[in-house]
């Protein structure tokens, strides 16, 4: 075929030229490469921004769920509570009108109340069964339970005819990072009871260090473990031997609470709000930069009651799923992921539910 008929033909001329092509040109490449690169980038800020949006969104229900099964644990704890006790007499001693309450600080173990990590923030007294070693201890001597003097060592200042004791329960913020700790702060639950599982059938049961009971002739729940004849002295007497040792029994219920827990629009500590005829524990002080750790507070209705009428009791718990897998920043200054979470307990104060 001549090459004047090629020439003849615009359309057939390309199509030779094309033909006669070994590949791409080394412009033709790099473009591709840019464009290709370009593309790949953006696809994979996709994908990242979708794993992190995933991530993110498990730690978020992840820690909704451990919040709510926290904050559902603590409300069938409180609801066997026979007194609770507000921010007003959960720390410091008060002055005034509610001179008879001590305050629990110097009371409980060390390491609970005098802790600048750790912040008491509900307490409250319950009825416990008897660890099962002293209930069979009081059946087996169920027949000599017409004359006390008969008692054996074993079971003798033992409630058997009840079965129950006083168990004092607080629940604490703690922000300590050590070893084991993940988020921001977490819960923890210390119990003081009467009597703990004992061995041995012949040992007589002991007490535990810092107990005495809440309804004593000599003091109440609300001036526990004060003297109540005591009280408008300048040093009223307490009734502990010795205060609780140093406890490791507090167990975790949750650990991805914010420690500040409320913040203003500038991020700066802001204040609980107040609820009418609550009391909120901590106390509320006089400015907010004063103010407690709120990542747990309660509010508590009914103190001045004693004991014997019910309380109300709401639980709030602002929690942060920083920590989690994924989710970076327990040491920034504000919560990456915050939670909020509330519920309300109505007690059933003393009645029908004294230990013996």
């Amino acid at each position: 075929m001549s090459r004047g008929f090629f020439q003849q033909h615009t359309w057939l001329r390309f199509f030779y030229r094309q033909t006669q092509r070994s590949g791409f040109t080394l412009l033709e490449l790099l473009v591709a490469m840019v464009i290709g690169g370009i593309i790949s980038a953006g696809l994979l800020v996709l994908v990242v921004q979708l794993i992190q949006a995933n991530s993110r969104e498990a730690a978020r229900s992840d820690t909704q769920r451990d919040l709510q099964a926290a904050i559902d644990y603590i409300a069938r704890d409180v609801r066997e509570a026979v007194y609770v006790y507000d921010g007003n007499c959960l720390l410091e001693r008060p002055t005034g009108s509610t001179l008879e309450c001590p305050g629990l600080r110097r009371y409980l173990p060390e390491n609970i109340s005098e802790n600048a990590s750790n912040t008491p923030v509900l307490a409250f007294w319950r009825v416990d069964a008897l660890p099962q070693i002293l209930r069979d201890r009081c059946k087996n001597n169920a027949d000599r339970f017409a004359n006390p003097r008969d008692l054996p060592a074993e079971v003798r200042g033992v409630p058997c005819l009840s079965g129950r004791m006083y168990s004092l329960v607080v629940y604490s913020l703690n922000s300590e990072q050590t070893t084991g700790a993940v988020g921001r702060a977490r819960i923890r639950r210390y119990e003081l009871p009467q009597f703990t599982a004992q061995g041995g059938a012949q040992i007589p049961p002991q007490i535990n260090t810092g107990w005495v009971d809440p309804v004593s002739k000599e003091t109440n729940f609300f001036s526990w473990p004060l003297n109540i004849s005591t009280l408008t002295a300048s040093s009223p007497l307490s009734l502990q031997a010795s205060r609780p040792g140093r406890t490791t029994s507090n167990f975790v219920l949750t650990d991805f609470v914010d420690r500040i827990g409320l913040y203003d629009g500038a991020g700066n500590k802001a204040q609980p709000p107040i609820l009418n005829g609550y009391e909120v524990t901590p106390r509320r002080e006089s400015s907010a930069s004063n103010e407690p750790p709120r990542g747990f507070y309660v509010y508590v209705k009914g103190t001045e009651n004693k004991g014997a009428l019910n309380q109300e009791v709401v639980i709030r718990i602002q929690g942060d799923a920083a920590g989690r897998p994924g989710v970076a920043g327990v040491n920034l200054a504000r919560p990456v992921i915050p939670i909020s979470l509330e519920t309300r307990v109505l007690t059933r104060g003393v009645t029908d539910k004294a230990a013996e």
